[in-house]
């Protein structure tokens, strides 16, 4: 009989496995089909293991060649964090110190990044803004085309004002892009020869390398880019070659790796099982980072971090007008991997990582799928309408918890929340026997909700065994 329930148990699993499979690929197909994305790769990994692949379309459509296992995407972002993983090292040496100010190694900076130092930079916490800031990309692309080298970028940088107070927030930024220099200045070698010696080489990534558009890249994908009448005057209109842009921008250290997907799963295994860094660096980069005041903000070393759903997630999306997007998901917990790599500008971000990880974890599954239910706590459910209209307050509120990280979401997201007039209940779960804990509380109840804002937004409400608001999730949109 025991043997029978097993044989039974183990045709149900293959039967679940397969059918995941067959799920994901028909989401990527549907992507690839609404977007017109011209080439797209994905991997998933659990526990160390590939569970899933696939390959589609075009990485060259000039010369007809096929996406493989072996195709060397750009990953653009994705790449912020291998250049915090060689800082983590660099740390680990006695290289540098994460709370040296970086006036140390780049004492030519203005006197106002004084109080900057390299944890800054590994966080977005430095104040420094993100190069999308510093012109209007749609109607120029002259900046990326005339900075020939870092140094003139840099240059770029220091006449920008901080956004704020080293420390005091965090802002996503090309903070990144200033380590980089500072891995060249503190070892004398270029910053893809200091990768490859103490990243690329011991975890055997062969087909990874920092971006040099003269350089000779195996099995290297060509980008792309859908063009209109208010880009650039590029004469162009619809789908065609990305953007172009200074030979030494293409390896910045903020957007300049190359990789395949199964490379990019050997690396985040690598730091899932601490085969490269410390067990204490892995923590500042799979968990959330604090400003001066103790708050709490997404930001880790090269990854955000977030609840979603219940689940602890982390990730980093990737993007560049050269023709690229990509992204990733990691669920620390359990090593599952989800890397979605695309040759369209656009092509891949993080709802479709979510929706394909959403497969192995209905917790993530996008909200907008939820439909109404019969409402039995009105009361609280006002509680909670009355929180975001004014979450932008400074009132200490008794329905919120002393614990609840109101930096972690930016001013945008919080402005858009404190517009919403209405608010539908789409359900809940009782979660107290998993053992969830968040910002050091643990979390005894999701509540799931459309918000009727400016936009229709979805969000789950974390609270804890007194009903209190511990935290909510990035909101969706439809």
């Amino acid at each position: 009989m025991k043997r029978i329930v097993f044989i039974l148990l183990t045709i149900s699993l293959q039967y679940s496995t397969v059918h995941a499979q067959g799920m994901v690929h028909q989401i990527i197909k549907e992507r690839i089909t609404s977007k017109k994305i011209p080439g797209m790769a994905f991997l998933i990994a659990k526990e160390g293991k590939v569970i899933e692949q696939g390959y589609y379309g075009k990485a060259n459509l000039e010369t007809d060649t096929d996406v493989t296992n072996e195709s060397v995407f750009a990953i653009a972002s994705m790449s912020k964090t291998y250049t915090a993983v060689a800082i983590l090292l660099m740390a680990e040496k006695g290289l540098v110190d994460l709370n040296d100010t970086i006036t140390k190694y780049i004492p030519e900076a203005p006197d106002s990044w004084g109080l900057i130092t390299i944890k800054h930079l590994l966080t977005h916490t430095s104040g420094l803004v993100d190069d999308w800031a510093l012109y209007d990309w749609n109607k120029s692309n002259q900046l990326f085309l005339q900075t020939q080298t870092g140094g003139l970028f840099l240059k770029h940088l220091f006449a920008q004002e901080l956004l704020f107070k080293p420390g005091s927030s965090y802002s996503y930024s090309c903070g990144p892009f200033v380590l980089g220099l500072i891995i060249e200045r503190v070892t004398g070698e270029h910053y893809g020869q200091f990768l490859k010696e103490n990243i690329f080489v011991p975890l055997n990534l062969t087909e990874t390398y920092v971006d040099n558009p003269y350089k000779i890249i195996p099995n290297r994908v060509s980008g792309y880019f859908n063009y209109d009448s208010n880009t650039l005057n590029s004469g162009v209109s619809g789908l065609g070659n990305g953007l172009l842009i200074a030979p030494n921008a293409y390896g910045r250290a903020d957007v300049g790796i190359r990789t395949t997907t199964m490379d990019a799963m050997k690396f985040y295994n690598a730091l899932l099982y601490n085969e490269l860094i410390s067990e204490p660096s892995k923590k500042i980069i799979f968990e959330p980072s604090t400003l001066n005041n103790g708050e709490f903000v997404p930001t880790g070393a090269g990854l955000m971090n977030w609840p979603l759903g219940g689940i602890a997630i982390s990730e980093h999306s990737g993007g560049f007008r050269t023709g690229f997007s990509s992204q990733v998901i990691v669920i620390p917990k359990h090593r599952f991997v989800v890397i979605v790599l695309s040759n369209l500008y656009g092509g891949a971000n993080f709802s479709l990582a979510q929706e394909i990880a959403s497969v192995y974890y209905p917790q993530l599954q996008q909200l907008s799928n939820k439909t109404p239910v019969t409402d039995e706590e009105t009361k609280l459910t006002n509680i909670h309408l009355n929180f975001f209209q004014n979450i932008n307050s400074n009132q200490e509120n008794e329905n919120v918890s002393k614990s609840f990280p109101f930096s972690y979401h930016s001013k945008k997201v919080k402005e858009s929340i404190s517009k919403t007039k209405s608010i539908v209940y789409l359900g809940e779960k009782n979660i107290q026997k998993e053992e969830v804990i968040f910002f050091n509380e643990k979390i005894h109840t999701l509540k799931y909700y459309r918000l009727n804002s400016i936009k229709t937004l979805f969000t789950t409400v974390y609270l804890d065994e007194n009903d209190s608001i511990v935290f909510f999730d990035y909101p969706e949109t439809e």
